[in-house]
This record gives structure tokens, sequence and C-alpha cells, in this order.
């Protein structure tokens, strides 16, 4: 018997792994039914479609072990870029980057935010900061350009927001042939995020 058992504990890992991965949250921090066709990041957030020719390039879960999120989405052909470490790399005229950090508790992810935006503001030029509410989250909106020869992309929009134990940043950032305004797109992201209130 006890062989047995043992032989189906790797199957039994796979099985919880996979269905792990399908589980959404039951409702929205608002009450509304959680709709499927959203982008999801871990069990915590759900992205709608951003629009204005965006799409998903990836929704990476492989650090999900350290309950961190994170998803790309791009606008416009890639280019070939070569980065800073001599690496070629695929180069969109518009990218929106999500990332959701898990954290011990709130007072860790407001900590966590301060750094990220300290950090933000050595590499970039801030031109504008406010308070901006979206849903049922508040965050710490930044306009910026970038000076920097390294650094492809010529401006862009930051949100810092904090959920429960989770610190959340959505940045819009562009190359400078592309026409989109990133602070409108950065709203409208903002707008279409939604919260599981199984966390609440």
């Amino acid at each position: 018997m006890k062989r047995f058992s043992y032989r189906l504990l790797p199957l039994l890992a796979v099985v919880l792994l996979l269905s792990g991965c399908e589980r959404y949250p039951t409702a929205t921090t608002d009450g509304s039914a959680w709709d499927e066709s959203w982008t999801i990041l871990g069990d915590v957030m759900g992205i709608e479609d951003p629009g204005n020719g965006f799409t998903l390039l990836d929704n990476n879960t492989a650090l999900s072990f350290k309950d961190i999120y994170y998803a790309t989405f791009t606008s416009g052909t890639p280019s070939t870029y070569t980065n800073e470490d001599g690496d070629e790399v695929d180069l969109y005229e518009a990218q929106i980057y999500i990332l959701v950090n898990g954290c011990k508790d709130e007072e860790n992810a407001r900590l966590a935010i301060r750094e990220w935006q300290d950090r933000e503001s050595e590499t970039y030029r801030i031109t504008e900061t406010a308070e901006e509410n979206h849903g049922d989250l508040s965050y710490t909106v930044c306009t910026y350009e970038t000076d920097s020869d390294s650094n492809p992309y010529s401006r862009g929009a930051s949100a810092f927001g904090v959920f429960g134990s989770y610190a959340i940043n959505v940045e819009v950032t562009c190359q400078e042939s592309w026409t989109g305004d990133p602070a409108a797109v950065l709203a409208g992201v903002l707008d279409g995020a939604h919260f599981s209130a199984d966390l609440t």
C-alpha cells in the first residue's frame, strides 16, 4: 500500500501544479464576476485587453513560486536591438509592462513601491507626478522622458499601487516614432485592471 501511494506522488504533484495554473478568482473587489478572458497575473490581478494596437507578448509565471507575476503587451513591428549586455532582443514601438510582487505584508509592499519609485527617478527625468484612482485602487502616476543613449525608449508613464500585500507596477514605454500617448494608454490599462475579492 505504501509503495503504491509513493508512486502516485509525482502524478499528484503534476495535477496540483496544473490545477493551480487554471485557478481563477471567484469575483472582483467590486463584486463583479471574474472574466476568464482577462490576462491573469497569479490569482491576484486580471487585465482587460488594452486595445490601442497592443497584443499580449508574454505572461510569465516562472517566478510564481516567489509570488511574483509579470506580463507584457507590445505594439508595432519589432526590430532587432542590441542591449547593453550585447544580447539581441526584439524592440517594439511601444510596450506595456505589468509587475505584481507579493510581499510579507502591506507595509513591505509600500516599501517596495518606494524603492521602485526611487529607481525610476534615478533612471528617467520625471516630468509629472499625480495621485489617481482607477477602479478600487489608488496609484501614484509618473510621466517621464529618457535622456540616456543606452535606452531605446524616449518617454513613458508608470503607475505604482498597493493591493493588500502586493506591490503593483504598470508601465507604458515607447520609442520616439510611436504616435500614441503613454499616459492615456496607461489610464486605460488601469481602468481595465481588476483585483481578486478572494484576497480581501
